[in-house]
């Protein structure tokens, strides 16, 4: 496993024990997007940068 995916899961635990643990509104909304970068960063494994 690379770095990248690593983080991902990283990101993917925390999103869900916030998920699980805070019942807020405003929390819920960070725990989505902390889920969703960690979805994507394990799937793809990487980070792409657009150079000109």
């Amino acid at each position: 496993m690379n770095k990248f995916r690593i983080f991902g899961t990283i990101l993917l635990l925390i999103g869900v024990f916030i998920k699980i643990y805070n019942e807020n509104e405003g929390i819920d909304f960070i725990s989505g997007v902390l889920i969703g970068l960690g979805i994507g960063l394990v799937i793809s494994g990487r980070i792409n940068y657009f150079k000109k």
